[in-house]
């Protein structure tokens, strides 16, 4: 029987912008990210196809698909886990979460170790001036995740080096590493991340997103009715 661990993942992260990802043994073989923020439903399933294609990589040679849980606003992680569900299902394998602050500190963590930084944060942007942050050791050029995720105002983000595009937004507050000033999370990395997780066996997370505070839609209320005032 073959290794499955030796098959490549295929990985989704629509936390931010929409990125599409085909990893195997610790190399990216494909990736597409979008631009945009707000297209995620239109450009997910032609971005799978794209870098299915570019990786020479069927459907039937994968061995899960991988999905960025968050944090992250609620139309993005929808479409992103809806998307990364309904190719799992179709293709018959199994589909894990992945925590999407994780795939910038995976490089971070480097970063880090490099410059000879022990701990640092990963924040992004989470609209309504606040962030979305985690904390972050750096062991040897690894990733250790403390605490987090939250979300929360940027002065109340633990002070230290800042990783993500939520550290540039806010630079009075942040102490952005300036090569990570506008980085979000990346489906790249997210399926390297993955590949550790499923090796190691922990880190793996359940394919539910990480919203972190409630949708701005709201069910209306009844609708009062007219001249039902009291007399």
């Amino acid at each position: 029987m073959p290794d499955q661990s030796s098959r490549p993942l295929l990985a989704l992260d629509a936390s931010a912008t929409a990125s599409v990802a085909v990893v195997q043994g610790g190399e990216v073989l494909a990736r597409y990210a979008s631009t945009e923020t707000n297209t995620h439903a239109e450009v997910l399933t032609p971005a799978v196809r794209r870098v299915l294609e570019e990786a020479k990589v069927e459907p039937a040679d994968l061995r899960a698909v991988v999905a960025g849980v968050g944090p992250g606003p609620f139309t993005g992680l929808r479409a992103g886990l809806v998307t990364a569900r309904s190719l799992a299902f179709a293709w018959g394998l199994p589909v894990h979460g992945v925590m999407s602050l994780d795939a910038i500190a995976l490089p971070a963590a480097e970063d880090a170790f490099r410059a000879g930084v022990e701990e640092f944060v990963v924040a992004t942007d989470a609209r309504r001036r606040e962030v979305y942050w985690a904390h972050y050791a750096s062991v040897g050029g690894q990733f250790q995740r403390l605490h987090g995720p939250f979300v929360t105002a940027p002065d109340e983000v633990t002070p230290l080096p800042a990783y993500g595009a939520g550290a540039g937004l806010y630079p009075e507050a942040l102490a952005a590493v300036a090569e990570f000033s506008t980085a979000v999370p990346d489906a790249g990395s997210l399926g390297l991340v993955g590949e550790l997780a499923l090796r190691r066996g922990r880190g793996i997370l359940p394919v539910q997103p990480l919203y972190l505070r409630e949708s701005d839609a709201k069910v209306p209320g009844p609708r009062k009715k007219a001249g039902t005032g009291e007399r």
